[in-house]
């Protein structure tokens, strides 16, 4: 049974995102980066450019403390150098095999197998840094909503929250590039699309404004986007 939410500030309840073994990719971790290689796939488009922005705008200190949201195979992680301190977490345990291995040449790393909701149910010192990429897409948006106050929450005060995922620019851009994909007889990736919870990114940036964030975001490609968010003092 999936628990229900109360997302007004000062609240925290204990919640596992609705869709988190759904989407937990253990079956497909060994083939995975060769997946998003394909960059020919209009959902990968953009992929590597993506995580090099991310990398580039979260540029972690040596003693900064950091958290990941979704480490999957590693593939951003090993473009953040040697932060103080990190914390990776992915709910497939298959990807974090493989992510330790491509780390393995990092001391202290903390690997949590976990949902990235419940992640935030294991009390921490606040962080300097949360980075996730390709992930937050599977949240729905209430959970978004939820996700993004316990990053708030979660955050040193002048810290930083970096995302890349895949997004549309609003209601409008997602009606019109479904439509159009139906159009042009492309079924399967539109039923993939609406199986997933692409960001509405003038929803999502409105959110974490109301949190105190000061945001900018960056388009890589037609569905990539990145979303740089600063918390305020």
């Amino acid at each position: 049974m999936i628990a229900s939410f109360d997302s007004s500030p000062g609240s925290h309840v204990a919640m596992r995102s609705r869709f988190a073994d759904k989407f937990n990719h253990d079956d497909e971790a060994q083939g995975y980066d060769l997946d998003v290689a394909d960059e020919g796939n209009p959902i990968r488009e953009g992929y590597s450019a993506l995580l090099d922005w991310v990398a580039k705008e979260a540029s972690p200190g040596e003693g900064s403390s950091v958290l990941e949201l979704g480490t999957g195979t590693g593939n951003l992680t090993v473009l953040l150098g040697r932060p103080g301190r990190l914390v990776c977490v992915d709910v497939s345990e298959e990807m974090l095999r493989m992510a330790r291995s491509k780390l393995a040449a990092l001391d202290g790393v903390e690997y949590v197998a976990s949902d990235i909701l419940e992640s935030f149910d294991t009390p921490r010192d606040p962080f300097d840094l949360l980075v996730s990429t390709y992930t937050i897409h599977h949240l729905t948006a209430e959970e978004k909503s939820l996700l993004f106050r316990r990053i708030a929450e979660g955050l040193a005060p002048g810290g930083r929250a970096v995302f890349g995922d895949l997004m549309f620019a609003d209601s409008e851009h997602r009606r019109e590039y479904l439509a159009g994909l139906r159009r042009s007889q492309a079924k399967e990736l539109a039923d993939e699309i609406e199986d997933e919870f692409f960001w509405d990114l003038e929803r999502s940036v409105a959110e974490l404004i109301r949190l105190g964030f000061e945001v900018e975001t960056e388009r890589i490609s037609e569905l990539s986007w990145g979303v740089s968010a600063v918390l305020g003092s």
